[in-house]
């Protein structure tokens, strides 16, 4: 499911803006279970440190330039999304 937003999101957001690139947040488990696939990932993105709750979390920073992104959605074997230009 999560995929599928993704690329739902993808589209709109080119559609609509034609970003420069896009950026996000997610944590360890789902760079573990593979959940997304974007070409670029750095550890650290986001740290949070509650030190009262014994809570610390860490988040990877994903991100896709322009072209990447024009390329995901205009995919001709079906995988990727149809956005009408």
């Amino acid at each position: 499911m999560a995929k599928i937003m993704s690329r739902i999101s993808i589209g709109a957001s080119v559609a609509m803006w034609d970003p420069d690139f896009t950026c996000g947040l997610a944590g360890q488990w789902s760079v573990d279970k593979g959940v997304y696939d974007a070409p670029h990932r750095e550890p650290g993105g986001s740290i949070l440190r509650l030190v009262a709750e014994d809570i610390e979390e860490e988040e990877w920073l994903f991100w896709r330039t322009a072209e990447e992104l024009k390329t995901l959605i205009a995919r001709q074997d079906g995988s990727g999304l149809a956005v009408p230009s």
